[in-house]
């Protein structure tokens, strides 16, 4: 799992959210479970409608565990705005999706463009210019495994997948879709903002993990001190790639294949670090600087769809290429790697009256290491971060719908549990919403993190936050 990306990647996509235009194979608006979308015509100059949707969140948040040196990072309050638009002319559509929050905090307010573009009229052949996301991966979509789409990942828990940014060529039929992308930049995966403090790297964030401080120079510990080496912005956004999928069948009945291939900067900086040992004392000055590499991205998708049954056999591989540090640099190297994926989702609506969906699904991942290398392609001595994701050996169960009915209102549920093979843990995530009316919903729910052996892999995803087992309630409003 990579660590973190730091303010920089924060302030590049801010900066190319607001000065580009960016989007979704068809815009995935977030409203609350139970809840109709709401279309709310304004008028334009062409007399045409656009189509409104928005959700404002209200929510409070504790930790069971208080971190010894931050205890202001036990409970949080959230105050989220979502809104999303549709509109169409006589000759061009265009559509955006942004959301902007705050946790009161300093460095922990937010504002991010998931999707703005702008599309050329055509049932079959359209032309998209923006940030918008695409259906290029059912593996990476489902695990948020980060390697086709960006995320944003201020909250471990609740990533929210971005989309590429750049021109999108679709073709796109019942039974057949080919899809090209080019684009000339790069807006990387976001995590918390991270800043430099008493020579460490910290964060306001409980789901950011710093660097160790300790470093072992000619068997004696010295104390490492971070600086942070922020390069130019168009260093790293003036990166660009291209992508191509192809579609075979229709994924809402029988036998359908989705292949996808790319050549793109990966959506996570990698880190490149300087050490200076001070002689004089045991002390180690390191100045860490966020840099970019490629890869070559492939996966596969093939499914089949019956009635109220759908089932995903995936698998993708990613290629980083080489990339060597200056003299007397060490920075990482990714290691390529594999995940396969099967996959189950039906719904209960034949076998009880209540409308909710089940998901199974099982993840493989072989490789994905991350090795600091030197100058020459040594392995260093000294590794930031050991894997580049999360979840190596998984099962996950996930149940959604309408459980009940209070006082003839919906109490909805989502509750997904995760078991990882490899790390001997899991984890389990409850939500629950009540609608005492069709715009407004209470929602309460937590979420637990576990292990069984803490001696066992101490650096991985689940040992490292187990004591970040929360609870949360509050309001949202849909419109």
């Amino acid at each position: 799992m990579r660590g973190t990306t730091y303010l920089l990647a924060l302030l590049i996509s801010v900066f190319a959210g607001s000065n580009s235009i960016a989007a979704e194979s068809s815009l995935r608006i977030p409203k609350a479970e139970g809840v109709s979308k709401v279309k709310n015509p304004e008028k334009s100059d062409d007399s045409r409608p656009a189509y409104v949707y928005g959700q404002i969140r209200m929510e409070g948040m504790q930790y069971f565990t208080a971190v010894p040196d931050a205890p202001q990072l036990s409970n949080s309050q959230l105050l989220s705005a979502r809104l999303s638009v549709l509109k169409e002319a006589s000759w061009i559509d265009s559509a955006f999706d942004v959301t902007g929050g705050t946790y009161f905090a300093r460095g922990q307010n937010h504002m991010i463009l998931h999707e703005a573009y702008v599309a050329s009229k055509g049932d079959e052949f359209k032309v998209f210019a923006g940030r918008k996301k695409k259906d290029w991966s059912d593996i990476d979509h489902r695990w948020n495994l980060g390697l086709w789409q960006p995320y944003l990942t201020l909250d471990a828990l609740r990533p929210e997948e971005e989309g590429l940014t750049g021109i999108f060529f679709d073709y796109n039929k019942k039974n057949y879709q080919v899809l090209l992308m080019v684009t000339p930049m790069f807006i990387p995966s976001m995590g918390p903002d991270v800043r430099e403090e008493g020579g460490g790297l910290v964060a306001d964030n409980r789901w950011y993990r710093a660097p160790s401080r300790d470093y072992d120079f000619n068997s004696r510990i010295n104390q490492i001190s971070y600086k942070l080496d922020i390069p130019e912005q168009a260093k790293l956004v003036n990166n660009g790639g291209a992508s191509v999928m192809t579609r075979i069948g229709d994924k809402s009945k029988g036998t359908w294949i989705v292949a996808s291939a790319g050549y793109l900067p990966v959506n996570d900086l990698l880190l490149k670090r300087q050490a200076f040992k001070q002689t004089s004392a045991d002390k180690v000055d390191v100045t860490v600087s966020p840099a970019v590499t490629y890869h070559k991205i492939a996966s596969v998708d093939v499914g089949y769809s019956f009635k109220a049954v759908k089932t995903t056999i995936s698998a993708l591989a990613d290629e980083p290429e080489a990339k060597l540090p200056e003299e007397e640099w060490s920075m990482q190297s990714l290691k390529p790697l594999q995940a396969y994926s099967a996959a189950v989702d039906f719904a209960l609506n034949d076998i009880i009256t209540r409308p909710i969906a089940v998901q199974i699904s099982y993840l493989k991942v072989v490789g994905g290491s991350i090795v600091d290398i030197t100058s020459v392609g040594e392995p260093d001595d000294f590794t930031l971060y050991d894997s580049r994701l999360k979840f190596s050996n998984s099962l996950m169960l996930q149940l959604e719908g309408q459980i009940a009915t209070w006082f003839r209102r919906p109490l909805v549920t989502r509750i997904k549990y995760r078991y990882d093979y490899d790390q001997r843990g899991s984890l389990l995530n409850t939500e629950f919403q009540y609608f005492p009316t069709q715009k407004w919903a209470v929602v309460l729910g937590g979420d637990v993190l576990g292990v069984q052996d803490e001696g066992h892999m101490p650096s991985s995803f689940l040992n490292q936050f187990r004591a970040n087992d929360r609870f949360y309630g509050g309001m949202t409003y849909v419109f």
